[in-house]
């Protein structure tokens, strides 16, 4: 049986999957003596991570083209990871168990080392809490190789996805390449109407799998008939969301606060305008975002 923690407040309830890729089994909205899920509830009958409520993305999110990527003037090759996907994807920390290293009613806190994918060489630590309606996620990575090394991180929390649901988040620009295809420049296209979130609007009926350039760290999801939405608050550091979708009739879709262009360790262009950021040795960085759960 499947360790899960479960920490939560008399608004919300969550529940962590140490030993699986530190990942989220759920987070629930409570009314009454029911539960509004915010994050799609994983069932429990399958350990593919695709099934879970919520995964961390480290050292990188999205994928790797070409089987690698050149770094300090030496090609590291990359693994495949994933059966469903053509590219190595998200890292390894979401199909790594995590070790708890502090457990309270109101927070878990987990931590990794890694040395599975040269270059990256690194200790994370993730950290969630419940305070109120609020689910706060932290995630921090420390370079522990011996020479500088490029990461990237993110969250990717699955919503569930009905005919009602709207989404709300401000960009200013996106990429229109979708997989298999993966952008080739940093540089992002103009948003479609179609996929312009700004004032909120119902998801486009067609599959979608990209990312938007100029986030402003704020967006808001809206379940109108069900009666209940989530105000999402990311760090600054943060200037990307990637929105996914299979289409209407997919009972999910994902909207990941995350750090970096997709295929960013191979695309031509500075660090600033990727969004990866280079660790010295024993330098760290982290992101955090607040997940704000609430009745309409």
């Amino acid at each position: 049986m499947t360790e899960q923690l479960r920490i939560e407040t008399d608004n919300v309830l969550v529940d962590v999957l140490p030993a699986l890729g530190g990942s989220l089994a759920g987070f629930d909205l409570k009314r009454g003596g029911d539960v509004l899920p915010i994050f799609r509830r994983w069932s429990g009958e399958s350990e593919n991570p695709r099934t879970f409520a919520s995964i961390p993305m480290l050292p990188w999110w999205a994928r790797i083209s070409g089987g690698g990527f050149h770094w300090q003037g030496e090609f590291w090759p990359v693994a495949r990871n994933d059966p469903e996907d053509t590219h190595p994807l998200h890292g390894d920390g979401w199909r790594s168990p995590w070790e708890v290293t502090d457990r309270a009613p109101d927070r878990v806190g987990l931590r990794l080392r890694s040395t599975k994918v040269p270059p990256f060489d690194y200790e994370a630590s993730l950290a969630y809490a419940v305070s109120g309606p609020t689910l706060e996620v932290w995630l921090s990575i420390e370079n522990r190789a011996d020479f500088p090394v490029p990461y990237g991180l993110g969250l990717h929390p699955w919503f569930p996805r009905t005919p009602d649901v709207t989404l709300q988040a401000k960009a200013t620009g996106t990429w229109l390449e979708q997989p298999p295809q993966l952008p080739t420049t940093v540089i992002p296209h103009p948003i479609p109407p179609a996929w312009n979130f700004a004032g909120g609007r119902h998801l486009p009926p067609d599959f979608i799998d990209n990312s938007f350039a100029g986030w402003d760290g704020r967006a808001r999801i809206e379940w109108p008939d069900q009666g209940y939405a989530v105000s999402v608050e990311a760090d600054p550091a943060i200037r990307l969301y990637h929105l996914y979708s299979l289409g209407a009739e997919c009972p999910i879709f994902c909207f990941e606060p995350v750090t970096h262009v997709i295929d960013a360790l191979n695309l031509p262009g500075t660090l600033e305008e990727t969004g990866l950021r280079v660790l010295e040795p024993g330098e760290k960085t982290s992101l955090w975002a607040r997940f704000k759960a609430e009745r309409l």
